[in-house]
């Protein structure tokens, strides 16, 4: 027994009670016997008294009352051991953290063996996900020790399928924002979806403003993406070989993006950029990099990178991992801040080989290009022999059948795509001006493949896709709903009362928890992100499926309706002002 249901719904009365600041206590056994010791945080005091030794800080979240300290001690003396040590993540998940981990360990070996540590999410009052943690002496780490069973118990298949990832699967999903860390509880498993919807493992029905991060842009599983991979599995589903269907995808592309005179075919939105910059490097002969505070492009190590100490400093690692002198390749900037721009090129613009651009950022949230900002890009590069490229992962066929550059009329040297132009199957490309394009091998020096590029079933998804975005009215129709959309958000804040902006493209946007305006990194990380918690999961209780995190864009689809947008607006007059 790892723990009884009066403890538990006694530790999960204490972590609402005391919501929020995080709370802590322990369950100790002396053979039968077993004693249930909440512990008081006393942070506020310590921190009020002497704010420089008693730091806000995840590590510093709790602070044990030095009287409870005395009792715990003086029961192990009369032979009590630790069974237990719980404490809760206030909007955040049940997860143990590297801080969890640090301070349950002595010089690498746990301070108390036998212990379970058990982790409430606590978001808005409510409990929303429990889970418990051993250490495993073989493996030499903290793993799952409940299968998914602690309360609460509406969720039971879904607890039940991340307690058995977290065996296998670091943090139990396979992407880091899945986990539900920033907004707390525990993510739902996706069983099937089908147009506007999804359906979890649980069997609940949820209105998905998600779309997969943004491709599917005519719902999932249409009809006539389905029947294409359907017809293409027929005929195999790789072959490492040139088809026709690629060849048709690439002049689709080049058709919708003038710019993209040539195009190389990729598995992954992440990989084009990737490979984008190393033929801008090759190109150049250039090493530097230039790009944008809170605008994401994959992975790749030298992309993951902070500003240091000005924004003209030179990056450093924003991922363990990562090298520093890879890092030290890349330099940042204030989005939206043209005079940064021409500074920093007037001062190193000889070393720049290109720049990088979300042209709407859509991964510190949605935030739009100022006027001219686009165009300034484009005369700064062009003066200093830098290339421009064009991160229309996001934004690509989903602003514009053209993508942010048919939209704002900037030409960029270079532009990266994701799975948009896969229908939502794994793919990606990037291109440009065919004289770039020529270093790529083999016609050049710059060497780039994957076995899976071009990929029959992707290729055959995006086609359809394509096809079925032809007809421009699409976008109309698009932007209308994410106008209808927005409206309601914004009607439901004011209701409740509660500062919110929101910032819309067509059919992406963002409400950020703030009163804005929001134009770049700094202005997104003002949002009240403990806010976007509680009404996450009120809009989560209510049907409503929006992405785990502040900073991440909603996107509407061709298959919402009018009576889906009315839908989300009611839940979000109840979840705003619960959010409260």
């Amino acid at each position: 027994m790892l723990i009884t249901a009066e403890e538990l719904a006694a530790i999960k009365r204490q972590a609402v009670a005391e919501y929020p600041n995080e709370c802590c206590g322990v369950i100790l056994v002396r053979g039968a016997e077993r004693r249930h010791l909440p512990c008081r945080n006393v942070q506020d005091q310590m921190h009020a008294r002497d704010p420089v030794t008693f730091p806000r800080t995840a590590r510093n979240a709790y602070y044990m009352d030095p009287l409870d300290a005395l009792r715990l001690n003086r029961l192990v003396d009369e032979g009590f051991a630790f069974a237990v040590i719980y404490h809760s993540h206030p909007n955040a998940g049940a997860y143990f953290s590297e801080t969890d981990r640090s301070q349950a360990l002595i010089k690498g070996e746990p301070a108390y063996p036998g212990a379970v540590y058990v982790v409430v999410s606590v978001v808005g009052r409510a409990a929303k996900a429990f889970a418990a943690y051993r250490w495993n002496a073989e493996r030499r780490v903290f793993e799952r020790a409940d299968a998914g069973d602690l309360g609460p118990g509406e969720s039971a298949a879904s607890r039940r399928l991340l307690a058995a990832a977290e065996h296998r699967i670091p943090g139990g999903v396979n992407s880091p924002v899945r986990a539900f860390r920033s907004v707390g509880g525990e993510p739902r498993f996706v069983a099937r979806a089908k147009g506007a919807r999804l359906w979890d493992a649980d069997g609940r029905a949820y209105l998905d403003f998600v779309g997969s991060w943004g491709p599917l842009v005519l719902g999932h599983a249409p009809r006539t993406v389905v029947d294409a991979i359907t017809a293409a599995a027929q005929r195999g589903t790789s072959y490492g070989a040139p088809t026709a269907q690629e060849v048709d995808l690439a002049c689709a592309i080049a058709a919708a993006y003038p710019s993209m005179e040539m195009v190389r075919l990729v598995s992954s939105g992440t990989e084009a950029a990737m490979s984008a910059i190393r033929v801008a490097r090759g190109a150049t002969g250039r090493d530097v990099l230039v790009k944008f505070d809170g605008c994401y492009h994959g992975h790749a190590d030298s992309l993951l990178v902070k500003a240091g100490s000005g924004g003209a400093t030179f990056g450093i690692p924003d991922s363990r991992g990562v090298p520093g002198v890879l890092a030290a390749l890349t330099l940042t900037l204030p989005f939206n801040d043209l005079a940064a721009v021409r500074e920093l090129f007037a001062a190193r613009g000889a070393e720049i080989a290109a720049l990088i651009v979300e042209p709407v950022a859509g991964n510190m949230g949605v935030v739009a290009p100022a006027p001219g900002f686009l165009a300034g890009l484009r005369e700064v590069t062009a003066q200093y022999g830098a290339l421009l490229i064009f991160d229309e992962v996001i934004t690509g066929f989903r602003v514009a059948f053209g993508g942010a550059q048919e939209l704002y009329g900037v030409r960029p040297d270079l532009t990266c795509l994701g799975k948009i132009i896969g229908g939502g199957l794994p793919v990606g490309a990037y291109g440009g001006r065919r004289d770039v394009m020529d270093h790529v091998a083999p016609l050049g020096g710059v060497y780039q493949a994957g076995t899976l590029s071009g990929n029959p079933l992707a290729v055959a998804a995006g086609l359809a896709t394509l096809k079925a975005l032809e007809d421009r009215k699409a976008y109309a129709r698009l932007d209308a709903l994410g106008a209808r959309l927005e409206r309601g958000l914004r009607e439901a804040a004011d209701k409740a009362d509660v500062p919110f902006t929101v910032n819309r493209v067509g059919s992406m946007l963002t409400g950020f928890f703030c009163a804005g305006p929001v134009g770049d990194y700094e202005g997104a990380k003002a949002a009240d992100t403990a806010r976007y918690a509680r009404f996450y999961h009120g809009m989560l209780d209510r049907g409503v499926y929006l992405a785990p995190s502040q900073f991440e864009a909603a996107f509407v689809s061709l298959a919402h309706s009018d009576d889906d947008l009315d839908h989300a607006a009611r839940a979000a007059v109840d979840a705003m002002a619960a959010a409260v």
